[in-house]
């Protein structure tokens, strides 16, 4: 018989590279699930905060009202009435920081005086502050 010269030859490819490559990936896929942690030995992030914050927990966080008080907006803080944000900063550098603040403004405070407070518990060095808005207007 003659052989064919119009039909190509059929080429094999080298297997022991991708062979290499299976065995590299097979090693590395039980080398990292060996080293990981099985999902329930994982502490969940509100156990973390909880051991991390146990001595702290007595401490409540401040809190800061914006609202209106006689026709001009003021920041309330207990019984406390404080018109402008350097009085507010002066009470705030006092108190413990590590709680952290809420700033709770009502509806009836311009967004202005919202701003003041907000910025006003940043310059006191609070790190942790929390916007709350009222339901509804102190008094």
């Amino acid at each position: 018989m003659i052989p064919d010269t119009h039909t190509p030859h059929r080429r094999r490819l080298p297997m022991t590279s991708l062979i290499d490559v299976v065995f590299l990936l097979l090693i590395y896929f039980i080398v990292t699930s060996s080293m990981s942690p099985a999902e329930a030995e994982l502490l969940s992030g509100l156990q973390a905060e909880q051991r991390k914050t146990g001595g702290a927990s007595d401490i409540q966080p401040q809190v800061v009202l914006v609202d209106v008080v006689e026709g001009k907006p003021a920041f309330i803080m207990g019984a406390r009435v404080m018109r402008t944000k350097d009085e507010l900063v002066s009470v705030l550098k006092q108190l413990p920081q590590d709680a952290g603040v809420f700033v709770k403004v009502t509806g009836f405070a311009p967004v202005q005086a919202a701003a003041t407070a907000l910025q006003a518990v940043r310059d006191a060095g609070f790190v942790r502050v929390t916007y709350v808005p009222a339901d509804e207007p102190h008094g």
